[in-house]
């Protein structure tokens, strides 16, 4: 199951965890979001509170790509979680209001939620249950 760097879905996990890395780049980088086609909020505030939120869920899918097993839960959760805003996204029409760079953002985080709901029962031996609640990891 660890093959020589790394199994795929731990790389997989690193990937969603340098993508929400991504994001903070973008939040914080002065001029970064115009180049988006997303207008700054008038206050850093809005700005620093995603960009956070993002630090936080990278570094815990950085560290649950360590032991998948023990840890998968987190990645199984952030899964549901990017899979929600996909579908947020295009219900509430954040391309329109945000940018259209939303719309690829959503995209990319629809194929990484997916990837990691479907693929981390397999991965770990776990049932999707199990992960929701964190549990069947002895």
């Amino acid at each position: 199951m660890h093959a020589r760097g790394g199994s795929s879905m731990e790389k997989l996990v690193r990937i969603c965890a340098l993508f929400n890395a991504s994001m903070i780049a973008a939040f914080l980088i002065p001029g970064f979001l115009p180049l988006l086609g997303i207008v700054p909020p008038p206050s850093p505030f809005w700005l620093w509170l995603p960009s956070l939120l993002a630090l936080f869920s990278a570094l815990v899918l950085w560290l649950s790509a360590t032991d998948l097993r023990r840890y998968g839960t987190f990645p199984y959760w952030s899964g549901w979680s990017r899979i929600s805003f996909f579908c947020l996204a295009f219900s509430l029409d954040f391309p329109a209001t945000a940018g259209r760079i939303v719309a690829l953002i959503a995209v990319v985080d629809i194929v990484l939620g997916l990837a990691c709901v479907l693929g981390l029962p397999r991965a770990t031996g776990r049932t999707p249950l199990q992960l929701l609640i964190g549990r069947g990891a002895d």
